[in-house]
């Protein structure tokens, strides 16, 4: 045989490739033994989400309909058992929701709505519908004014 080989096979080589073939066995067992806790590296709770129907309104001038003003939201709620609540109440938010969409573009006449305006008194009417310990936040993801 060759150096080489005779190398390979050598009792000593045996010995160090069992040797780390068992910590390798030790340390892998080692850890499908203590499964990693669940980690949350923000810190923060999980997000649930639940998405409204689109919301239009219809805008009036001059006793004439002049446009209409449509707002696509998602609510962000503490809690994912508490979508059934949301559901429940869908309507009544709806409802709330139109009436302050009204309030707010009526007094605008015409001018430019913020979207932080927007998403600020809906957010509100959402928190006071179905209470703050429910929604968390509101996400305004499209807004559409079309004008006549």
């Amino acid at each position: 045989m060759t150096p080489c080989v005779r190398w390979f096979i050598s009792p000593a080589f045996v010995v160090g490739l069992a040797i780390v073939l068992l910590l390798v066995a030790l340390i892998t067992n080692a850890q499908a033994a203590d499964p990693p806790e669940e980690e949350n590296p923000s810190g923060l709770s999980e997000h649930h989400y639940v998405r409204l129907d689109a919301i239009t309104v219809t805008l009036f001038g001059d006793g004439s309909v002049v446009g209409l003003y449509t707002v696509a939201a998602t609510l962000e709620i503490a809690e994912a058992d508490q979508r059934s609540l949301v559901t429940a109440a869908r309507s009544r938010l709806r409802d709330a929701m139109i009436v302050e969409l009204h309030k707010l573009l009526a007094r605008r006449k015409g001018i430019e709505v913020p979207l932080d305006a927007v998403k600020y008194r809906l957010r509100n009417v959402a928190q006071k519908t179905l209470g703050k310990d429910i929604v968390v936040d509101l996400f305004v993801e499209n807004v559409l004014r079309k004008d006549t």
